[in-house]
């Protein structure tokens, strides 16, 4: 399994496919630094690759690629408008796009799948989470991908009209668990929105 691979598997409900024009140079962000893209800041770990991708559509999504210990993850960013058949609420937006993603994807070999929150700093953030085996040349080999999606609502949530899914995928040899979370945690703790994330210049990385 590949981080290529990969890309198809996480991005696939904002994409329906994987075919990313670059719009900007991969970034490696400085420790105590921060990226803005998208009309957001963020903190991404320390180390690892920041690419701002796009698809044809008009806002484009953030591509963060690295290691947490033995552990390669693959995250991705991007904004989402209020669906308008659901209630302007975040239980609501979250119930309708999840239920579109496993509508979306209901042919790929994922297993396992779990709708749950999670709750720091006072924010509770909608979630779902899957997993798919794939084998390797041996028993041995197998390698396993756990993703979450979790969805982070603007603190004036529905009043900017969007909200944001964060994709995380871990892949990992199948005998060994599930890498933590504490990266994803901080990333998403450092996540604020400063602008609409239409049309919003890309500032990049290396931000004070």
């Amino acid at each position: 399994m590949t981080l290529l691979r990969g890309c198809a598997l996480v991005l696939l409900l904002s994409t329906l496919g994987c075919i990313p024009a670059g719009l900007s140079a991969p970034a490696t962000n400085a420790p105590g630094t921060s990226c803005e893209y998208i009309g957001a800041r963020f903190v991404p770990p320390a180390g690892w690759t920041v690419k701002e991708e796009s698809d044809g559509e008009q806002i484009s999504r953030i591509t963060l690629s690295g290691w947490s210990g033995s552990h390669q993850i693959l995250a991705s960013v991007f904004a989402r408008e209020i669906r308008a058949s659901a209630e302007r609420t975040p239980s609501e937006q979250a119930r309708a796009y999840f239920q579109k993603f496993r509508a979306a994807t209901a042919d790929q070999p994922w297993t396992d799948f779990i709708e749950t929150s999670f709750e720091d700093g006072g924010h509770t953030y909608p979630a779902l989470g899957y997993r798919e085996r794939v084998p390797g040349a041996v028993s041995a080999l197998d390698v396993q991908q756990d993703t979450i999606v979790l969805l982070v609502f603007p603190n004036d949530f529905p009043a900017g009209g969007y909200f944001y899914p964060f994709f995380w995928t871990d892949t990992h040899l199948a005998s060994a668990p599930m890498g933590s979370l504490a990266d994803l945690q901080a990333l998403v703790a450092s996540f604020s929105v400063k602008s609409s994330p239409l049309g919003a210049p890309a500032k990049g990385c290396g931000l004070p």
